[in-house]
């Protein structure tokens, strides 16, 4: 994939011819699979079908394996598998060598990267040999000062030529794993390019609060036989009343913040894009998951990123859920897609992060169709995120800002046959809700 974003350009897609051949000769190594020919031109791929039709005729229908994606085996083929963990706590303070990332990652998520800096490569790999951790600031609801909150991450995979005594660069695949704030918070504002080099920081871990369930010391204890492991069902929901009985709230009041219930309503909703089975167990995974699989503003995600209770978090994201929003352009507020059209490609969700040859992450969210967006320049199929897929930079038909990619099948009988990948820090979704109201 291109370098969208560099130190010298920030226009979305100036830098569209760069090569990478030893990593898509790594990715065909390491794939194994039929459909993955990154060297090869998508215009060719599709003459050699045409030109053996009844092969193609025949050739049955194949779903993409959305596995593929989330290995990122762009990165190539010469990761090592990091050995050791680091085990951190809530409250845990330290120095860690942090960078700036231009939107908010919640713990669980794949971090690939590629710092091409030889100063920021050795900072990391120093953290590699001591400890394996390191932190990403997040900005502001506005995207240019620092917020004061980051995630600390840990490396799981890296690339490093132990025959350089000062690597120039090295690519890696990390995990975040806790929040964390700084510990001396800046009595100004500080701006992102600040942290555009890898520094130094002292950090505290935030805690990840779990409240119990809030009737159980107000249970009967003669009713305990006919509980069940769910309260959610009709003669549950009756003993729960019960249990409310006696106490100065009615149940409604208690049910508010209650798991069972929020999670059944984000069941239901992920159940309609096939990722019901995707969702954590205990509250806090979940609510982590919850909040990087939705497409919301900057601001929403800050706001459920700086809660530490994890019950308060998902009650703010069953909000969410249910408020019905499209994802217009940053830019110009045109109609991009509807939040119906969102579907996973990768394992782990409708969102996931890649990193390109210049270095920038991108948080992707995808989706199966999309309006007023238009291609711009060839496809390609080098250093694609999705081995067996071509990609154009796509563009907002109204005010021409970059929004995006457009991936499309190498072979036909690939399915999907296209798909978009839209940047998260380029669209955000508006309220149709709230539009209506205020007309």
């Amino acid at each position: 994939m291109d370098g969208n974003e560099s130190d010298s350009s920030d226009n979305g897609f100036e830098d569209l011819q760069i090569v990478n051949r030893g990593a898509e000769d790594d990715d065909d190594s390491a794939d194994g699979s039929d459909v993955v020919h990154l060297g090869h031109d998508a215009n060719d791929e599709r003459d050699n079908e045409d030109g053996n039709g009844s092969e193609a005729d025949s050739e049955e229908e194949h779903f993409y394996d959305i596995s593929i994606a989330a290995s990122h085996s762009y990165l190539g083929a010469g990761l090592a598998v990091v050995r050791g963990r680091s085990v951190v706590e809530a409250g845990w303070a330290g120095r860690v060598p942090a960078l700036a990332h231009h939107g908010v990652l919640f713990p669980g998520e794949t971090v690939p990267m590629l710092l091409p800096r030889a100063h920021d490569a050795a900072l990391l790999v120093q953290a590699i040999r001591r400890d394996k951790l390191f932190g990403l600031l997040c900005p502001d609801e506005v995207g240019v000062m620092l917020s004061g909150y980051g995630v600390l991450c840990e490396v799981m995979m890296a690339g490093i030529d132990e025959t350089q005594d000062e690597p120039t660069s090295v690519t890696f695949k990390a995990r975040a794993i806790h929040r964390f704030r700084l510990l001396k918070m800046p009595k100004t504002t500080i701006p992102l390019s600040a942290y555009a080099r890898m520094r130094t920081v002292e950090v505290v871990v935030l805690p990840e609060l779990c409240a119990r369930d809030t009737l159980r010391a107000a249970r009967l204890h003669s009713l305990d036989p006919l509980r069940g492991p769910t309260h959610l069902a009709p003669v549950q929901r009756r003993l729960r009343t019960l249990d409310a009985a006696v106490t100065p709230w009615p149940l409604f009041v208690y049910e508010i913040f209650d798991y069972e219930s929020m999670r059944h309503a984000i069941h239901d909703y992920f159940r309609t894009i096939m990722l019901e089975d995707k969702l954590p167990e205990d509250a806090v995974s979940l609510s982590f998951w919850v909040a990087s699989n939705l497409a919301l503003s900057a601001a929403d995600r800050l706001a459920l990123f700086a809660v530490d209770d994890a019950l308060l978090r998902l009650h703010m994201e069953v909000h969410f859920i249910r408020r019905k929003s499209v994802l217009c352009c940053s830019s110009c507020m045109a109609q991009i897609a509807r939040k119906e059209h969102i579907f996973p490609m990768s394992s782990e969700g409708v969102h996931s992060n890649y990193t390109n040859l210049g270095g920038y992450m991108h948080d992707i969210l995808t989706v199966s169709e999309v309006c007023g967006v238009a291609p711009s320049g060839a496809a390609s199929a080098e250093y694609s995120w999705f081995p067996g897929y071509t990609w154009t930079v796509a563009v907002c038909a109204n005010c021409m800002v970059h929004v995006g990619w457009r991936f499309e099948a190498m072979k036909r009988s690939l399915r999907p046959s296209e798909f978009y990948g839209l940047c998260r820090n380029y669209v955000q979704p508006y309220d149709t809700d709230e539009a209506r109201g205020e007309q």
